[in-house]
């Protein structure tokens, strides 16, 4: 009796273990790539200084993600960061994976003056995290730029690339025409119509409509390398692409954002119309 119940302990004890191991590896972002950049040219400066001034730096973006903000940039004793959490997600998952960012960059990409290792990125399919000792902030980076897909090719003769190439650019004119954001997400029949694709597009928001558009067409350049996979993305600094056969986005927990800036009130004596 007395190996029994203590065999029916170690049972539940070991039950526990495994729940919680479980419960840890769900709240983990799923990790895509991460890309460490060496620019040995650059004049040096204190290892000591730089290394402190990313550290500040990754500590604020962690804190500000906690404020419930999906999208950052900040500076710090000459080094750049941002973080951008991918538009449809909740603003724990936003904090929890911008929190594990910031650890694991520095862990896969040591920061070196005297190496020239002064700028990395690392993507996840929740966020994404980059920063540098050179100012990028407003500016179009598509490099470096990762590719992913699918390994099965599709079957269907009119999907590859009517289907993607259409439902992806409806998607990018939604982006940088009406969602402050610069992200769009949804789904659109193709071929015959029974038939679903998914997709998403997303710049930083420290671009602008033009440059954001701008980074997605470079993107799409690319396009006829991949539209035989039922399913791709293309990520890259300024801006990402998904397009697959399966949903892998809920708009039914946008993270917390800014409101667009009102309207201009009209002139007096001048008509408005509403829209419906």
């Amino acid at each position: 009796m007395f190996f029994l119940h203590n065999s029916r302990a170690f049972l539940f004890l070991l039950l526990a273990v495994c729940t919680s191991i479980s419960s840890i590896n769900s709240l983990l972002p799923t990790y895509n790539d991460h890309s460490c950049l060496n620019r040995p040219n650059q004049i040096a400066i204190s290892s000591y200084i730089s290394n402190q001034s990313l550290a500040t730096l990754l500590d604020s973006l962690s804190t500000k993600a906690s404020q419930s903000n999906s999208f950052y940039n900040d500076s710090n004793g000459g080094i750049y960061g941002l973080f951008l959490c991918r538009g449809d997600v909740s603003n724990d998952t936003c904090r929890d994976c911008v929190n594990y960012a910031t650890k694991e960059i520095r862990s896969r990409c040591e920061f070196n003056v005297l190496a020239g290792n002064r700028s990395a990125i690392i993507w996840y399919d929740e966020c994404m995290l980059r920063y540098s000792d050179s100012n990028f902030f407003g500016e179009v980076q598509t490099e470096p730029k990762e590719f992913m897909w699918n390994a099965e090719n599709t079957t269907s003769g009119v999907d590859p690339y009517y289907g993607a190439k259409h439902t992806i650019y409806a998607l990018l004119d939604a982006a940088v025409e009406t969602d402050h954001m610069l992200f769009k997400a949804d789904k659109k029949a193709v071929g015959d119509g029974t038939q679903l694709r998914y997709g998403l597009v997303q710049c930083t928001r420290d671009l602008n409509a033009t440059t954001c558009r701008k980074c997605f067409n470079y993107l799409m350049t690319y396009f006829e390398q991949l539209q035989n996979r039922i399913g791709w993305r293309i990520l890259a600094p300024s801006c990402s692409i998904r397009y697959e056969n399966y949903r892998f986005f809920d708009l039914q927990s946008e993270a917390t954002q800014p409101p667009p800036p009102p309207p201009t009130p009209p002139a007096p004596g001048v008509s408005r119309a509403l829209s419906p």
